[in-house]
């Protein structure tokens, strides 16, 4: 699908309340869209709406994503109200810091629901409808520069689980591509490096008043500190990009060009196996 413009679009953003979720909300709002986002905390949804209210139609409805019931309810909903969805940006999720041996089987559940099966719920409730009634649609999943790889200077954290459900975001994604082949409705995955969401901003503001604080330093060392800082790009950076690449037609979206090295490096010990096994 072209989106050249998206103005009088009909966008859904789930997540949209805050952090990239939120980014992406303003920045179609910014272009004439109509913009419906979803979020579990009714006062921030609110909170958001009244701020981005000025820029255009904007309402929120409470939906939790990893709910096919509430899902399908809140597609119903925007049908009845603003009309068919042109474009979906599934963004729901949440972070992690679990340790691959740590972990419970409960936290990776819940890790998984939200970060993947929300997707999945949305892809299986939204395609449907816009196949049945001969539509164009677009499918936005947000993945993460965890998707391709383990970002470089990133090992101390416990991100292995949020990684995990990211990597399954990609290959979803391509799956779901080579499945809507002739189809009207194409998909892309959102790749972000560092952003500066929210709950960073307030991490970042407590370590420049307590730069030895023993809670986050027992997470986030200095050395990781300083990547995040050099890297890092705004929500506002991150919806613009986002946007770029889904009017350049791109399937996978990266964010930040460090991302690039990351995916090198894997090709390339990879490249090294094949050699070693294969070689003549």
């Amino acid at each position: 699908m072209h989106f050249d413009t998206l103005q009088n679009k009909v966008v859904l953003v789930t997540g949209g309340a805050r952090g990239i979720g939120k980014g992406l909300a303003k920045a179609c709002l910014q272009e004439g869209a109509n913009v419906i986002i979803t979020n579990l905390n009714e006062d921030v949804a609110q909170k958001t709406t009244q701020e981005l209210q000025p820029l255009g139609h904007i309402r929120a409805v409470r939906c939790d994503a990893t709910q096919r019931n509430e899902v399908d309810a809140l597609l119903d909903n925007i049908w009845q109200q603003e009309g068919a969805v042109d474009l979906v940006f599934s963004n729901a999720g949440r972070g992690g810091n679990e340790r691959a041996l740590d972990a419970s089987a409960d936290d990776i559940h819940d890790l998984f629901a939200t970060n993947f099966e929300s997707a999945v719920i949305m892809a299986q409730s939204y395609i449907p409808r816009v196949l049945r009634e001969d539509r164009r649609g677009h499918i936005m999943f947000t993945g993460s520069e965890h998707s391709v790889g383990l970002p470089a200077d990133n090992e101390e954290l416990g991100f292995v689980f949020y990684g995990a459900s990211k990597h399954a975001m990609l290959i979803y994604a391509e799956w779901l591509r080579a499945d809507l082949t002739d189809t009207d409705v194409s998909v892309s995955l959102l790749m972000p490096g560092p952003v500066m969401t929210e709950s960073v901003s307030d991490t970042l503001q407590v370590l420049e008043q307590d730069a030895d604080n023993p809670a986050l330093r027992k997470v986030f060392s200095k050395k990781v500190e300083q990547t995040l800082r050099a890297r890092i790009i705004s929500t506002e950076e991150c919806a613009q990009r986002a946007l770029h690449g889904l009017r350049a037609g791109l399937f996978y979206i990266p964010t930040q060009p460090h991302i690039q090295k990351d995916v090198e490096k894997r090709y390339q010990e990879m490249q090294a196996a094949f050699d070693a096994m294969f070689s003549v």
